[in-house]
């Protein structure tokens, strides 16, 4: 029984630090989509306006076009896309995360034989998750890491 409940331990914590980077990796794409299209699209359109309103001199559209460059850009990158698989990968670490403390927690309280098939199927559960979620970047990780040894996923104590 204990090496199932290391398992579940080993599993807590891959997907804690997973997640935790899934989710630096999703806040980076959030702040790319406002970089490459939305502040660029909301600037070209201002510009747009005041040059078809006359209030400006029509030269001033030359940084509306290259807004609409950067924008053409941020639209074939795609941050958004990777902001959501990025995002929907740190919450599937996660549910594995909980599902793997639960299953020590409760380890005392069910027969070994259902503790050692529930360790199996989150493996394998897991397993698959890492097959199909975005490569992560070791940056990411690193930053992670810190994160987590600074205790951010630590509960607070009862008093």
């Amino acid at each position: 029984m204990n090496a199932h409940l290391n398992e579940c331990s080993r599993l807590e914590e891959a997907a804690t630090y997973t997640a935790e980077t899934h989710h630096i990796l999703a806040n980076r794409q959030q702040l790319w989509y406002k970089i490459l299209q939305l502040v660029p699209a909301v600037a070209s359109a201002v510009v747009v306006t005041l040059v078809v309103g006359k209030v400006v001199p029509s030269w001033v559209g030359i940084p509306a076009l290259i807004a609409a460059i950067v924008t053409a850009i941020g639209t074939v990158m795609n941050p958004q896309q990777s902001y959501f698989e990025h995002l929907s990968a740190a919450k599937a670490f996660t549910v594995i995360k909980n599902d793997a403390r639960a299953i020590c927690e409760l380890a005392a309280a069910v027969p070994a034989a259902e503790t050692a098939a529930d360790t199996k199927s989150l493996h394998e559960r897991y397993n698959d998750l890492v097959r199909v979620t975005p490569p992560t970047e070791d940056w990411a990780f690193d930053k992670a890491r810190k994160r987590i040894h600074s205790g951010v996923h630590k509960p607070d104590e009862k008093k």
